[in-house]
């Protein structure tokens, strides 16, 4: 088991305000293949300007502080339940990062205060004008993007409304409430959209809802973008997502900016590397020729670069 009690010697980048004796502990919720890609990405994207330091990776219900006294001055807490065990111990002076977290899980662990105070977290959320820059770029003519949404990601819909109108697309947003009619609600929904939006809500998604809304995009030849690649397999016609690889070298560039001088210094971090998937069998039902997945991700990348500066 690669996350459980394992001691590797990596390089870090120790700037000049650096502490020399400042050590990494990763806490990983789970020891499963998710966790393995995080921490393989966590390594690769570790900066080698560094005097050799050590890590210690281990599973959150394995951590005992009294144990490891010298796990150091960094914590990455991957997953809801590493964050909860972060929150139960006196780490001291130690700097956190939370990573691998949903934002709603995030706000949930705020709500009931189980976040330290002082700490920078990654989600694994994607901001949200990069799905409305991705709907501009695969469907040019797009003019009214589609949005169901429940009690937990009806938050979303005024910022994604302002996105849409910077590029002249307007927002069709249908809230699916408790005791409304799922197929009046997706008639609704297909009928006033060119494409349609599908954004991570537990409350929302259940198997009844996705698959009644992958139907209603086939019917309505509406083409849907979701969240995960796991839609375009089963059925999505486009997928914009994070891997837990690329968050986890993402995470590795959030500590580097710790223990060096670094321009980006934000405490709510959304993912830098993403991944866009085209379902092609998809795209040929529904009468769309798309361009290729890494042609659409390489023009995501340009606009996200051109919108940072």
């Amino acid at each position: 088991m690669l996350l459980k009690k394992v001691v590797l010697t990596v390089l870090l980048v120790l700037g000049v305000c650096a502490n020399a004796d400042a050590r990494l502990l990763l806490l990983a919720s789970q020891d499963s293949g998710l966790y393995r890609s995080f921490q393989q990405g966590f390594e690769a994207g570790l900066s080698s300007e560094s005097l050799d330091q050590g890590i210690t990776f281990t599973l959150a219900s394995d951590y005992r502080p009294a144990a490891q006294a010298n796990s150091g001055n960094i914590i990455i807490a991957a997953g809801v339940e590493a964050a909860k065990k972060v929150g139960s111990i006196n780490i001291g002076d130690s700097r956190v990062i939370y990573t691998m977290l949903p934002q709603s899980s995030y706000l949930w662990l705020r709500e009931n205060n189980l976040l330290l105070e002082k700490h920078q977290v990654l989600f694994v959320d994607q901001p949200l004008y990069r799905f409305v820059n991705l709907a501009q770029i695969a469907f040019p003519s797009i003019k009214t993007l589609g949005f169901m949404h429940g009690d937990v990601s009806a938050k979303h819909t005024e910022n994604l409304r302002q996105d849409a109108a910077r590029l002249k697309i307007q927002l069709n947003d249908v809230s699916l409430q408790p005791g409304r009619h799922l197929a009046k609600v997706l008639d609704r929904l297909m009928f006033g959209s060119d494409a349609v939006l599908a954004l991570p809500d537990p409350f929302l998604f259940n198997r009844r809802t996705v698959q009644s809304l992958l139907l209603a995009s086939l019917r309505r030849k509406t083409p849907l973008i979701a969240y995960s690649e796991s839609y375009v397999k089963a059925g999505a016609l486009l997928a914009l997502y994070s891997s837990p690889g690329q968050i986890g070298r993402h995470t590795a560039e959030l500590v580097n900016c710790l223990t060096e001088v670094c321009d980006v210094d934000s405490q709510k971090n959304y993912p830098k590397y993403f991944s866009v998937q085209v379902n092609n069998v998809v795209a040929r039902q529904l009468g769309y020729k798309l361009a290729p997945a890494h042609e659409l991700q390489r023009q995501l990348e340009s606009q996200d670069a051109r919108q940072a500066e």
